[in-house]
């Protein structure tokens, strides 16, 4: 059944996210406390819950609503939601205690106008985990994954100025985010043996998964990615770390949450990759071992978010195992405790963010007799320790006893089964004695330490963990809800595969899971009792293996290889290029295997063949001479003689697009070397003329040898690829048959660069712009550090100078008229000032006409922006930075670059939004009736053509700035235009 609205809890919590850093404006500050703009924002959340409760009656049956929108459809991959009632359950958790969550922040960070930082990344946080949970295809899924990732690191490193927190942010990022790139493999291989990305596909090809040959890769991949994110032994050691984070965030993400996210994921493939022996054992085993590993730590901790970090670690071990059982059983106590957990371990940590809020403190060798200061605080933590103790009647209790009825089910063998037991009653006793650890420890008992002054919470923070706090104990004491029962059976049964049974009943009688309940309490009493004596003992017992090894030995081996890796970064472009090269070759001789022609192909000696071979001829000597001439402005001057060569041979193909291109190209590039060449300082440019000119005869034959060995390599490449590929090309008649329909275009480049291809020309020219401004940053940075070197002896020849004589650098604006220094350091002549002048102008216009008629004749954008960059580069030649900056104030490269870009997408969008497809074509002309010139269109390519002159005029301009920006204003870290004095 299809529900367009189940995007609506993910636009909700976005538009939280963003009210919430709306609220970081002084306006808003100062009219709104934190308290107040939290309780507003919680009205998100809750909405968001209100509407997942009001989708239940249409899943109740066990079918689910989706929404599917065409993401990639070349690749079969939609953008899918998906709502049945295990996701619901999820949901539910996630907005419902978000939203206690919220309000809670608004009183734990009272009178911090910064904390709208943390709200807001709570926001984003919310929202990628209700997309995990709503997503209905893998890849959906994983975007939404990564977004869990991303958010959490930003609320565990919240307190940013704190190295433990940065730490553990690192940690959880690097172990999650590792998971993450294995999940993506996993699900891709899932997705293409199933035949289909999304969850209704992949739930019905369980046979095909399990009986495939990649079954044991795709299960380990998608198992890696869930027990990292959801903190499996090995795994586990970010979560303690991340108790850094404002125990808001822990009481969120690491109660029912992130952290469920891998539950969630585990149950929601167990019908597709579970019920094999392959499932069962790793689930289990990993599950069982996480269980232990958890309680016995815990048990060992005096913080009070560590102990509790624990037995989180404990309960999702527990999680994990019980999807790893293949018995209806199992998943019954599945949903039970994942419920019960998220209910009473977020009220748990909730009460542990309220006493270090008010107490000072975490430390529980520092806490104790806070009952009479704290009595509201202390009840509400008691009913919540009590549930996760599993003491009846509280609804930790059914959780405990369905875990104890599904490892006793009579399908598992009797020492399974006998395993099992013990293990869970061994957890189970741990659990209860953390559970009597945290409330006497802190409430009972005397106090510790004198210092330590303590007063209850606003009544209103200490209702937020009240709310689960008696959930826990109304659904244990109060009769069995039969909606909420069926409820959780359809949501087991989701996962299962199957139909589940699932009674909320708390007495069942006298049975073998009642008994062992017993055994656990009483063991869990008896750790209780003499926890001084078992702790003592646990801290003597020494570590053989500490699992924080293995993230420390990881981060080892990533150091090694980067040092490796930075051995051959010396930053020298001749070993570079040299490796470049050579590894080229060697892989073309390893794998290449082209066949050496045995026949040249047939040659016509024509007017045009003769042509040719001058042009050939031509290109190669340039290109020779370019070497072999000592004199750096003449090495330019034949590199650009080779490159107009290369222009003339695409003109004779013909190729007038790629030509016209090539010339200014060319023309710019040659422009940019000279200027380069005047910043280049006299000692380098010595050092790189004996690099070539005076080395030894060794290095000589070794550079002739590579050289002509790549040449060669390049050479039969090219000869193979055109003389052995189709001769018919497969997308030229499409393009030739559509260009014109389609797009309007006589030229067929123009419309497959900003038509056909419009994704393409979109990166190129952001590649562009940011080329542009890499080059402004390395050189700006450069020109500091040369000048921080030099500026006092440049100063002095500045202050010997005559008054009102122009040194290197210009003048002030007080001089423009009298004397014009250009970048070489002399003043032009009147005639070449206003040859400037009257060039601008012209490739202005120039530019115009290529852009307006580019679908039509040969140009386009590109080119355009090109031409008007050669006109500001003889400006910068002529009339010098400063002046240049001063006549053209519209020259500002940074917003012509980001002018650029934003209209390309917003051409994108606004033709999304009429003909449902991005960088459609769509002719504005026709629509609003203008009357334009023959072969002008008012179309989304014309406005993309001027995107693409923007862009590269502002990435091409940028480097003309860099190379003619006075070096002494790069001190100042300025490109903005001088403003005039006076």
């Amino acid at each position: 059944m299809t529900d367009m609205r189940l995007a609506l809890p993910l636009l909700l919590t976005l538009t939280g996210a963003a009210l919430a850093a709306a609220y970081g404006h002084p306006a808003l500050n100062r009219r709104l406390t934190m308290t107040q703009a939290a309780w507003l924002l919680a009205l998100f959340p809750l909405a968001a819950f209100v509407f997942i409760l009001g989708r239940l009656p249409a899943i109740a049956n066990g079918s689910a609503l989706t929404v599917a929108v065409d993401w990639m459809p070349s690749l079969g991959v939609t953008a899918s939601l998906y709502l049945d009632s295990l996701s619901a359950l999820f949901l539910l958790l996630v907005t419902g205690i978000g939203t206690l969550v919220v309000v809670y922040t608004g009183y734990y960070f009272k009178g911090d106008h910064s904390a709208w930082r943390f709200l807001a990344y709570l926001f984003l946080f919310m929202t990628m985990m209700l997309g995990v949970l709503l997503a209905g295809d893998v890849i959906t899924l994983f975007v939404f994954w990564e977004g869990t990732s991303l958010t959490s690191f930003l609320l565990i490193a919240y307190k940013y100025k704190d190295e433990a927190a940065r730490r553990g942010a690192f940690k959880s990022l690097f172990i999650t985010g590792g998971g993450g790139i294995a999940l993506l493999a996993g699900l891709i291989f899932v997705g293409s043996t199933a035949g289909g990305m999304d969850y209704a596909t992949i739930l019905r090809s369980g046979d095909v998964l399990r009986s495939s040959p990649l079954y044991g890769v795709m299960l380990g991949l998608v198992a890696f990615g869930a027990f990292t994110k959801s903190a499996q032994v090995p795994a586990h050691i970010w979560l303690p770390d991340a108790m850094t984070a404002p125990t808001p965030a822990s009481a969120y993400l690491h109660s029912a949450t992130m952290v469920k996210a891998g539950v969630y994921l585990l149950a929601r493939m167990n019908p597709a990759l579970g019920l094999t022996d392959a499932w069962f054992w790793l689930l289990t085993s990993f599950g069982l071992v996480t269980m232990l590993t958890g309680a016995y730590l815990g048990l060992k901790q005096h913080d009070l978010k560590a102990l509790l970090a624990y037995s989180t670690i404990s309960q999702l071990g527990v999680l994990v195992m019980l999807i790893g059982g293949d018995t209806s059983a199992a998943f019954k106590a599945l949903v039970i405790s994942v419920v019960a957990h998220a209910l009473y371990k977020s009220a748990l940590f909730l009460i542990a963010g309220i006493v270090d809020h008010e107490a000072g403190t975490r430390d529980l060798r520092r806490l104790g007799g806070l009952r009479q200061a704290m009595p509201l605080t202390f009840a509400v933590g008691t009913v919540a320790a009590l549930s996760m103790a599993g003491l009846p009647p509280m609804f930790g209790f059914l959780a405990k006893e369905t875990l104890l009825a599904s490892v006793t089910h009579p399908s598992i063998p009797l020492l399974g089964s006998a395993f099992l037991s013990a293990a869970v009653v061994a957890a189970g006793a741990l659990i209860l004695a953390q559970a009597g650890l945290l409330i006497w420890d802190t409430f009972l008992g005397r106090p510790r330490d004198p210092h330590v002054q303590a007063h209850e919470a606003p009544r209103w923070m200490i209702a937020m963990p009240f709310v689960p706090a008696l959930l826990s104990f109304a659904l244990g004491l109060l009769p069995e809800p039969e909606r909420l029962a069926a409820f959780f059976a359809n949501a087991a049964a989701a996962a299962y595969g199957d139909k589940v049974k699932v009674s909320l009943a708390l007495w069942a009688g006298i049975t073998p899971p009642l008994i062992l309940s017993i055994v656990a309490v009483s063991l869990g009493l008896i750790l209780w009792l003499f926890r001084a004596r078992v702790r003592t003992l646990q801290s003597r017992v020494p570590e053989r293996f500490s699992f924080n090894a293995l993230h420390t030995g990881a981060l080892r081996m990533l150091d090694g290889g980067a040092y490796l890796a930075t051995r051959t970064q010396a930053g020298q472009l001749r070993r570079y290029l040299a490796v470049m090269l050579v590894s080229l070759v060697v892989l073309m001789l390893l794998f290449g295997r082209l066949p050496l022609p045995t026949a040249l192909p047939p040659f016509v000696l024509d007017e045009l063949a003769i042509l040719r071979v001058f042009v050939l001829g031509l290109a190669t000597a340039a290109a020779g001479l370019s070497i072999f001439l000592r004199r750096d402005f003449n090495a330019i001057l034949a590199l650009g003689a080779s490159g107009l060569s290369v222009a003339v041979m695409m003109v004779l193909e013909p190729a007038p697009d790629v030509a016209l291109v090539q010339v200014v190209v060319d023309i710019l590039s040659v422009v940019i070397l000279v200027l380069a060449l005047s910043s280049l300082p006299r000692e380098q440019r010595r050092r790189a003329w004996e690099l070539t000119f005076k080395q030894s005869r060794w290095g000589l034959v070794r550079d002739v040898a590579i050289a002509a060995a790549a040449g060669s390599a390049v050479m039969l490449l090219t000869f193979f690829a055109l003389t052995s590929r189709p001769r018919l090309s497969i997308v030229t008649p499409f393009y030739e048959a559509n260009a014109k329909p389609l797009t309007g275009a006589a030229d067929i480049v123009g419309a497959v660069v900003v038509d056909f291809r419009g994704f393409d020309t979109l990166i190129e020219i952001a590649v562009f712009g940011l080329a542009g401004l890499g080059v402004y940053t390395l050189l700006r940075y450069a020109a500091r550090g040369e000048w921080a070197n030099q500026r006092i002896g440049e100063s002095r020849i500045t202050n010997h100078a005559a008054p009102g004589t122009p040194h290197e650098y210009g003048l002030g604006d007080e001089h423009h008229d009298e004397a014009i220094m250009g970048i070489g350091g002399t003043r032009p002549s009147p005639l070449v000032r206003a040859l400037a002048q009257i060039l601008l102008p012209v490739m202005l216009v120039l530019g115009a006409v290529q852009m307006m008629y580019g679908h039509d004749q040969a140009g386009d954008g590109f080119t355009a922006g090109v031409i008007v960059s050669l006109a500001i580069a003889f400006w910068y030649i002529v009339f010098g930075y400063n002046e240049t900056r001063r006549r053209l104030p519209w020259l500002r490269p940074f917003s012509l670059i980001g002018a650029g870009l934003l209209l390309v997408i917003l051409d994108a969008v606004l033709s999304a939004a009429l003909t449902g497809a991005f960088f459609a074509h769509l002719d504005y002309g026709k629509l609003l009736g203008l009357t334009l010139p023959k072969g002008f269109g008012l179309t989304t390519s014309f406005i993309f053509e001027i995107a693409i002159c923007l862009t590269v005029l502002g990435g091409a301009s940028m480097t003309l700035a860099a190379l003619g920006h006075p070096k002494e204003d790069f001190s100042h870290g300025d490109t903005k235009t001088p403003r005039k004095k006076g």
